[in-house]
């Protein structure tokens, strides 16, 4: 293993376990998400800072506001190496406040916060949730029975990029209608095409390259999930064209971590660690996710990458829950 990918590596493990010191109660799926919060910035994990984190989130936010729920956690990390946390967690409740306004109150509303307070300037913050919303109607119109809360995060990314809504909606369309000859699960490719929608190419060549990527991690023996997985492993193939480099990234580090305590035969599901290998894979491209996401490449599928993860982590806790009340 390379120098720069084991130390990513080493420190996403590190970074876990110290989340779990302090958030001891939290979900094994939540857990490593936050970690890559911490990670992907090259940051170490720090208590104290953690500790302090989640009372200013609590105090500021309110016990029983959708920032406390399961984007708590990575919001939590997320602040913990900011110079200022409080400052930056007043600063997401402020866009908060203005996103809640124009879409459904939800933790996807919430982490739609969080994720551009992190990519936005305060005086752009308007005019991109009024075009998100935009976005996000024009998905509704296209697939009313598999557009909801969730696609809302991507609206707000798609809301960014310098290509027209009827353009991004063409490209959409066309990707979903191409993946639909590979994957069977029409919700996971919805949220595939958004994703794919967010960078240049033909939609044909984006679909081939995600398919190829997939394809040859099936063929090491590496069988990729095919649903909250899939977008994320589709924003990692647009970040580079060898994608035998990619697949060799993402194995070699799925074999890492399948050593490490939480990902082996009591762990965490092969599927979920195949997804947390792509998300290091991402962060192995570009460590400055504080940085404005300016529409290249790697910033964009840095930002998808990381949120569908999270978005996953909503959508398993909200499942488990209802399983829970119906038994």
């Amino acid at each position: 293993m390379e120098e720069k990918t084991n130390a990513l590596c080493q420190s996403f493990i590190e970074n876990r376990d110290a989340v779990k010191k302090v958030f001891g109660l939290e979900s094994v799926y939540v857990l490593p998400i936050a970690a890559n919060e911490l990670t992907a910035n090259g940051a170490k994990a720090d208590l104290e800072k953690l500790k302090e984190a989640k009372k200013i989130i609590r105090k500021k936010a309110g016990v029983f506001s959708y920032l406390n729920g399961n984007v708590s956690t990575p919001f939590a990390a997320n602040a913990s190496f900011r110079e200022n946390p409080s400052e930056y967690v007043e600063k997401v409740l402020q866009f908060y406040h203005v996103i809640k306004k124009v879409f459904n109150r939800s933790e996807y509303t919430a982490l739609l916060a969080i994720m551009l307070a992190d990519t936005v300037d305060e005086s752009r913050l308007q005019s991109v949730i009024t075009r998100g919303k935009a976005i996000y109607d024009m998905m509704k119109e296209q697939h009313p029975f598999l557009t909801n809360d969730q696609d809302s995060v991507l609206a707000g990314l798609l809301a960014l990029s310098e290509k027209s809504n009827t353009e991004l909606m063409d490209d959409m369309e066309k990707c979903f209608d191409l993946l639909q000859i590979k994957f069977s699960g029409k919700s996971s490719i919805h949220t595939v095409s958004h994703v794919l929608a967010l960078t240049e190419g033909s939609a044909r060549e984006k679909v081939e390259h995600l398919i190829d990527l997939y394809d040859e991690l099936k063929e090491k023996g590496k069988k990729y999930g095919q649903y909250t997985e899939l977008a994320t492993l589709a924003a990692v193939s647009i970040l580079d064209d060898d994608t035998a480099k990619l697949r060799d990234t993402i194995i070699e580090i799925d074999d890492f971590l399948s050593k490490q305590k939480g990902y082996g035969l009591l762990g965490l599901d092969k599927k979920t660690r195949l997804m947390h290998a792509t998300l290091l894979t991402a962060d192995l491209y570009d460590t400055a996710r504080n940085a404005q996401v300016t529409g290249t490449t790697s910033a964009v599928a840095m930002a998808a990458a990381q949120q569908v993860a999270v978005c996953a982590v909503i959508t398993s806790a909200a499942a488990t829950s209802a399983a829970s009340t119906n038994n």
